[in-house]
């Protein structure tokens, strides 16, 4: 394997996993088909969430701004339970 395509991946990684980014854009997306799916079912008797593409992509944006932060509260570590050594 290229060292540049190699370098490139584990920053890839880095950036995305370890800032707790892909699993909100996950859980958001599955919330936004599930909203979608109901939407187009009529399982809330002709209520309509999303009347136009901008829509989608307005509650899509809200939601993962929501799932980030919900996601960073959660697996947040508290510095004052346990002290990294790690800390300068």
């Amino acid at each position: 394997m290229d060292l540049y395509a190699e370098l490139g991946y584990w920053l890839f990684v880095d950036i995305f996993l370890g800032s707790y980014f892909i699993l909100p854009i996950g859980v958001s997306a599955f919330c936004m088909s599930v909203i979608i799916y109901s939407q187009n079912n009529y399982w809330f008797d002709g209520l309509v969430f999303f009347e136009t593409w901008r829509d989608v992509a307005i509650g899509f944006a809200v939601l993962s701004v929501i799932s980030i932060g919900i996601v960073r509260f959660v697996f947040a570590r508290k510095s004052d339970e346990d002290p990294d050594i790690n800390e300068y």
